[in-house]
């Protein structure tokens, strides 16, 4: 038992000490030189990266420069291999893998204040410089330069799954716009696939309101129910057969989505619990979740700090472990009903661990979210698999997909009409000044005391009265 124990302590301390290491690395870390070409209008070309994310007002992609030279003497050159952010018109559209010319000023990315909340700021310099963008294209000039038989001009086996996983998506999505129309659409998309954008500001910030902005930006609530599908769909395989065509199916449907903090700590998570089903251990969440974690700090060590994505994921999860399930023990007068009593329990213990970092990071919280959240959710997974069937169906047929897109249109006009109405209610929401983060420092390390402290309580009871059983 002993070398158990010292084993775990080895386990454990190497993955925490690897993810201190990488974090430190962060400190003081400085872009690439570029030379004379910053600040300067510059013609370049390079790839695709990312699968580019379309809003109203036009594309933003994010492109690996391979050539890089002044525009107006074309013969200075600078040094490229670098990821450049740009945003540009919404057509021609371009998709991952395509390479492209592209002329505009280039520019490093600045912090900037919330112009309804002067108090406070975002770090955008930060945010981009978690994924290695530290430099910016805010009006380019961009056109096709050529690309090879659909394929990305990155010819790995990885660059080519991707770039079919995302092609996939592509017509999943216009199948939808084909049946549903928007905004139910774009809703649609969000929910499964994760594709917000044609919401439009207005609409997403309804859904920041009444506090469902988790279900259009693919959080690991939908996540969950992806891999509850799929642990239900290959139930009929021998049980290690169904259980690696899940792990599977999940590494790729994160990839599909374009796999954000939240997604892979979701898939992670998922995968932790699979694992611990073949090797016939028992799962310890809190342990997955603090894993996955420190995993994610030593692939990419800036996001602790820098990406609220990740933080409000991690912050949301550990409320669920913690808390969910003492909170649903006191509220027995709920009924358990289409898994009310669950919602609930989850919506409070979500928004207790959560609040004090959104009050201080946007000032605005939902008074109407536990609300909303009975209201919508129960009725999340069906409209999941009505998206997925009107989506899926459509690839081979729009005349049977519109049968699907019937309920699917029924239920998506549910949600938004819960959403929209909820929205303009003059209480919706509450607006507090800006504060110090030292004030979120001490909530956290409060709570964690006070946690310790009566779980030590309940542990030296039990030693105390041991129960006639035993």
């Amino acid at each position: 038992m002993r070398k158990i124990r010292k084993g775990l302590i080895i386990f454990w301390s190497i993955f925490v000490a690897a993810a201190i290491f990488r974090v430190t690395q962060t400190f003081g870390v400085k872009p690439p030189d570029i030379g004379p070409c910053l600040k300067q209008v510059v013609l370049g070309s390079g790839i695709v990266s990312e699968e580019p994310e379309r809003k109203e007002s036009g594309q933003v992609m994010v492109v690996h420069v391979d050539e890089l030279s002044v525009s107006r003497t074309l013969s200075t050159r600078c040094k490229a291999d670098f990821l450049l952010r740009m945003k540009t018109k919404l057509y021609p559209r371009f998709k991952f893998g395509d390479l492209v010319n592209f002329n505009g000023k280039l520019l490093k990315p600045m912090n900037f204040s919330n112009t309804t909340d002067p108090g406070r700021s975002f770090d955008y310099e930060g945010y981009l410089a978690k994924s290695d963008i530290f430099y910016e294209m805010k009006s380019a000039d961009v056109s096709l330069h050529s690309v090879s038989d659909g394929h990305p001009v990155n010819s790995s086996v990885i660059a080519r799954l991707t770039s079919e996983l995302f092609s996939l998506k592509r017509r999943f999505v216009s199948n939808l716009e084909k049946t549903l129309g928007e905004p139910h659409a774009a809703l649609a998309g969000g929910l499964v696939v994760g594709e917000k954008a044609a919401l439009g500001n207005d609409l997403l910030n309804d859904f920041r309101t009444v506090g469902l902005i988790h279900i259009v930006v693919l959080s690991g609530y939908n996540i969950t129910i992806v891999g509850d599908a799929m642990r239900r769909m290959l139930m009929f395989l021998p049980r290690i057969w169904g259980i690696s065509i899940g792990g599977i199916g999940i590494a790729l449907f994160g990839i599909l989505v374009g796999g954000g903090a939240t997604v892979v700590r979701s898939c992670f998570m998922a995968g932790i619990a699979l694992s611990a089903d073949i090797l016939r251990k028992d799962y310890n969440v809190s342990r997955a979740l603090i894993f996955a974690g420190l995993i994610m700090l030593i692939q990419s060590p800036m996001i602790l700090l820098h990406d609220p994505s990740f933080q409000l994921s991690f912050l949301a999860t550990m409320g669920l472990i913690l808390l969910a399930s003492p909170i649903e023990r006191r509220l027995r007068f709920i009924p358990e009903k289409f898994g009310i009593r669950g919602i609930v329990a989850s919506t409070v213990a979500t928004q207790i661990f959560v609040s004090p970092y959104i009050l201080y990071m946007m000032g605005n919280l939902s008074l109407i979210g536990m609300v909303v959240n009975i209201l919508v959710l129960p009725f999340i997974p069906i409209t999941m698999l009505f998206v997925f069937m009107t989506g899926a169906i459509g690839m081979l047929s729009i005349p049977i997909a519109q049968v699907f897109a019937w309920v699917t249109h029924l239920l998506l006009s549910y949600e938004l009409f819960m959403v929209e109405n909820f929205a303009r209610l003059p209480f919706a929401s509450v607006h507090m000044p800006a504060f110090s983060k030292w004030w979120v420092v001490g909530f956290y390390v409060l709570f964690t005391l006070v946690y310790l402290y009566r779980s030590k309580g309940v542990r030296g009871s039990s030693r105390s009265y041991p129960s006639s059983g035993s």
